[in-house]
C-alpha cells in the first residue's frame, strides 16, 4: 500500500540550529517539501488555523506550553496532520505516553538523524 505523498511540514520549535539541521536533511531527501517553521507555539497555532500540514515535528520542551499542551490545542483547529514528537532527551515516561496516544504517530530524540527524517516521511 502506497503512503500518502507528504508536500508540507511544520517544525516547531525553540531551537533555530535544529531548525537549520533539519530543514537542510528533509530538503536533502526531497527538496519539493514545503518546510515552515515556528519558534512559538501561538503562532504555529495561527498559521495552523488558516494552513493543512501533513506532519507536524514538535518539540515537546517549548516556551509558553509543553508539546503535549500544544498537540491538545492542535486539536481543536486541525487533526489531520501527522504528529511527531522530539526531545532533547527521550525519557521512558515520555515514550510510553507518545506510545499509548493515538494522537501521536512517533517520537524521536534529537537531532534527527536523515534516517530519522526518512522514517517519517515513509521512505
Amino acid at each position: 500500500m502506497l503512503s500518502t505523498p507528504i508536500h508540507r511540514i511544520l517544525l516547531l520549535d525553540d531551537d533555530r540550529i535544529q531548525k537549520i539541521l533539519t530543514e537542510k536533511r528533509l530538503l536533502k531527501i526531497n527538496s519539493g517539501i514545503e518546510f515552515v517553521y515556528f519558534d512559538l507555539p501561538s503562532k504555529a497555532l495561527d498559521y495552523l488555523k488558516t494552513e493543512q500540514v501533513d506532519v507536524l515535528l514538535v518539540d515537546l520542551n517549548l516556551p509558553e506550553m509543553s508539546g503535549w499542551e500544544f498537540v491538545d490545542e492542535v486539536e481543536k483547529v486541525s487533526s489531520k496532520s501527522k504528529v511527531i514528537l522530539q526531545s532533547g532527551s527521550v525519557e521512558k515516561e515520555e515514550l510510553h505516553r507518545a506510545n499509548s496516544d493515538v494522537r501521536i504517530s512517533d517520537i524521536f530524540e534529537k537531532p534527527l538523524s536523515e534516517s530519522d527524517l526518512r522514517s517519517i516521511l515513509g521512505l
